[in-house]
């Protein structure tokens, strides 16, 4: 039987500047430990549909890959713009990413992928 209210200390792998950093956190004990949740939760549980996400808002969605990643260049040094088209029942994506050129190979047409977008900009 585990003892929860053992030192953190004692958590194989938490060295001596982990444990501060821990107890910084108000982590003293291995129930501290796993009673701890973040500051903030992204639920990543329930995907939405393409025609019901808001600009800006955080949305897991997800779609069937209808066209290849378009690579664009632009005329800015070291910039490199990749889209990808992605649809479901409801709706069509484009989806954007900058200087990531390692999904050019990534996905491919007509398999189904999830996407999560941040509502952080």
């Amino acid at each position: 039987m585990v003892d929860l209210n053992q030192d953190v200390k004692f958590v194989k792998g938490v060295g001596p500047n982990r444990v501060v950093l821990l107890n910084k956190l108000g982590i003293y004990t291995l129930k501290d430990l796993i009673t701890y949740f973040p500051r903030e939760h992204e639920d990543r549980s329930k995907p939405s549909k393409i025609a019901e996400v808001v600009d800006g808002q955080e949305a897991l969605i997800e779609g069937i890959c209808v066209s290849r990643v378009n690579e664009i260049r632009t005329r800015r040094k070291n910039m490199t713009i990749y889209k990808l088209m992605v649809r479901d029942d409801t709706d069509t994506a484009v989806l954007t990413w900058y200087n990531q050129s390692y999904l050019k190979s990534r996905f491919k047409m007509g398999e189904k992928y999830s996407f999560f977008r941040e509502g952080k900009y």
